[in-house]
């Protein structure tokens, strides 16, 4: 996933399921917000109707996705925000710290506590099986999840990352179903050439080759309806709230 492409922003979300994660922070965020910093907002699907009810501040290290961005914005990293210390009621931080490896993710995590004054609204993919969405280049073979993923979540990783400054007061599991596919399984598919299809004109970053491996045989057919049966499936997403401890 390229964050400084035009095309990646242009066409974002056009399943149109920002809104269900807006109607989730909308109902978690407490009545005394005013001020409300977001965090890798990205184009600001969800940022611009925050802004319709609340001061809201947006922060993206996409020059191209802040185009799209219609209040206060800033370019800048989550691991270097450059603000003062508890600047914000609230700090809402969505579908971002699943992009960022251990030393970023930790940077990030530790900034998003200083510049918050009271809450913050930490959304995510729950538990989510990254090697599922791998896709791999026909021509050099380079490998990765097809969104750049490179976290994995559930609620007890986010408390180990925000407490005990902060304390879980709600957390919400909801979003489309998400079926896993069983490791052993998943290396039969992957050995057959069958990995994750990125979207159309999305090009390899290592080549710039637009092919890649998605092959489809009597085996993998199989394999896929044997992973229906023994597998199951959970909701996309996890949304918390957090509140600094010392403010309780």
């Amino acid at each position: 996933m390229d964050y400084f492409s035009e095309h990646t922003w242009e066409n974002y979300d056009r399943d149109g399921r920002s809104s269900e994660r807006l109607s989730y922070i909308k109902k978690m965020i407490p009545s005394k917000v005013q001020t409300i910093l977001d965090a890798g907002c990205g184009n600001g699907l969800i940022t611009n109707e925050l802004a319709r009810d609340y001061k809201v501040t947006a922060l993206d290290p996409s020059p191209v996705a802040l185009q799209y961005v219609q209040c206060p914005k800033i370019c800048a990293s989550i691991d270097a925000i450059p603000f003062p210390d508890s600047s914000f009621d609230l700090v809402c931080c969505n579908e971002v710290l699943e992009h960022l490896d251990d030393p970023t993710l930790k940077k990030g995590i530790s900034e998003i506590k200083r510049v918050s004054k009271k809450y913050l609204i930490i959304g995510v993919p729950f538990k989510e099986q990254l090697e599922k969405k791998f896709y791999r280049c026909a021509v050099c073979g380079f490998t990765e999840n097809v969104y750049s993923h490179l976290q994995s979540f559930d609620l007890a990783k986010l408390d180990e990352l925000l407490t005990p400054d902060f304390i879980l007061l709600e957390h919400h599991i909801f979003g489309p179903p998400e079926r896993t596919i069983h490791p052993f399984l998943l290396s039969i598919l992957h050995k057959q050439g069958q990995w994750f299809l990125p979207p159309k004109r999305q090009k390899c970053p290592q080549c710039g080759s637009s092919e890649y491996l998605h092959k489809s045989n009597l085996l993998t057919k199989l394999i896929n309806g044997l992973n229906l049966i023994i597998s199951h499936s959970h909701p996309y997403w996890l949304y918390t709230l957090y509140q600094k401890k010392d403010k309780i």
